[in-house]
């Protein structure tokens, strides 16, 4: 493991020291991180050291304190643009945030694709359990939705996402 991913695991669970993952374990919210950059190294065979810590970093932006330029001066520029890349304007109502990034999607460049791709395949694992039948299966749409625009960056990320999506969707009706 490189010492800027190192860092960057560091920096994000200092970061997220305070959240928890919604849902039933409250997992400390820094296993998401772990788990999304994991999924690029194990699955997507990703060996890009920029790219997997942007995996760890995708949420600080978004969730903490942080600024894209924090990120910029401590980890380098591609690292920020990718960070930026998959970072919601949470000022923004989600519905907006949610058409933005599938429109963002479509263009992206296939860095940015994998990261998101796999921040998708941990999300739909396990949905929080205090979401409404009616916003798991909103989620549900919108992150098919999501995953297809990222379709060709990653076979086994893919597939991988698409077992989750079935399990996830199968509990549901459950």
């Amino acid at each position: 493991m490189s010492r800027a991913l190192l860092k960057a695991l560091d920096f994000a669970a200092i970061r997220h020291r305070n959240q928890r993952r919604k849902g039933a374990d409250a997992a400390p919210y820094v296993n998401h991180l772990i788990e999304v950059a994991a999924l690029l190294a194990d699955i997507a065979g990703v060996d890009d050291q920029d790219v997997l810590v942007a995996a760890v970093l995708h949420d600080v932006v978004e969730d903490t304190g942080t600024s894209a330029e924090d990120v910029g001066r401590l980890f380098g520029e591609r690292v920020r643009q990718l960070v930026e890349n998959v970072t919601d304007d949470k000022s923004l109502p989600k519905e907006e945030r949610r058409r933005l990034v599938l429109e963002h999607l479509e263009h992206a460049d296939v860095p940015t694709k994998l990261v998101k791709l796999a921040d998708l395949c941990s999300n739909i694992a396990l949905l929080p359990s205090e979401w409404s039948d009616e916003r798991q299966r909103a989620y549900i749409d919108w992150s098919s939705r999501a995953a297809a625009l990222c379709a060709g960056v990653n076979a086994e990320l893919e597939q991988l996402y698409q077992e989750r999506l079935n399990r996830t969707r199968t509990m549901l009706r459950g």
